[in-house]
């Protein structure tokens, strides 16, 4: 569904087993992934200039991979997504599919500061499910907001690749909170990196508070929550 320069067209098939021995699968783990997972194919890959690299102490970013993984059943996208994000080092975007829906997979890493051949998933994102076959309110806004030539942020790969999964999150959690629309709008926000950064935790954390507060079954855990609610979406309107 998004839609990427052909310059960065990719054409690989990978094999299973990458995963399995590089996520040290074993016993019933492996059964499920190799159960779940039908194919798996690196379709597009951003590398080069056109969007500087990123490295430093912290980030080693290079290029961002896009994969297409077909399942057997959508349900297993979690497990199989949280198996390869952390198998791959690169940024990397996920396409799951089983023929009638899509899911994508978003994973912020940075360098493990105790080992640099190694990573560390700070933030990670599954979308909700999109229909293949036809257009929903949630697809026309990711093909507005996500798309290649819609993310605001080029300054390197890293700030690109969270813009794009902050506004993954924002368009498929609508009704958030009331200044959503304000938010995705702001263009001098997500051209601020630093500001930008601070946004998904934030979001992240906000859907959880109010999951809670949905739950709380006394006057207090509901006050509690809601002023958590508050405290969390003062923050997000004073980064705008």
């Amino acid at each position: 569904m998004l839609s990427l320069p052909e310059k960065f067209k990719k054409e690989a098939n990978i094999s299973k087993v990458t995963f399995v021995r590089g996520g040290n699968l074993t016993g019933a783990d492996k059964k499920r992934f190799e159960t779940s997972v039908k194919d798996i194919r690196l379709t597009y890959q951003i590398e080069g200039f056109d969007i500087p690299n990123l490295v430093n102490e912290d980030y080693n970013c290079q290029v961002i991979m896009f994969l297409k993984i077909t399942l057997t059943e959508l349900k297993q996208a979690a497990y199989v997504s949280s198996v390869v994000q952390k198998c791959i080092n690169p940024l990397c975007v996920i396409e799951f599919t089983d023929g009638a829906e899509e899911q994508y997979s978003f994973a912020d890493k940075r360098l493990n500061r105790q080992n640099k051949k190694e990573i560390v998933i700070e933030n990670e994102y599954l979308s909700c499910g999109f229909p293949l076959e036809f257009q929903n309110d949630i697809k026309t806004l990711f093909a507005l907001y996500i798309d290649y030539e819609t993310i605001l942020n080029r300054s390197n790969k890293h700030a690109f690749y969270i813009e794009m999964m902050t506004k993954a999150f924002l368009v498929s959690n609508q009704g958030l909170f009331s200044g959503e629309d304000k938010l995705i709008d702001n263009k001098k926000l997500w051209y601020d990196e630093e500001k930008a950064k601070q946004i998904f935790p934030l979001l992240k954390q906000l859907k959880a508070v109010k999951l809670s507060a949905a739950k709380a079954r006394t006057i207090s855990e509901k006050s509690k929550f809601n002023s958590q609610i508050k405290s969390i979406i003062k923050q997000l309107e004073e980064l705008q």
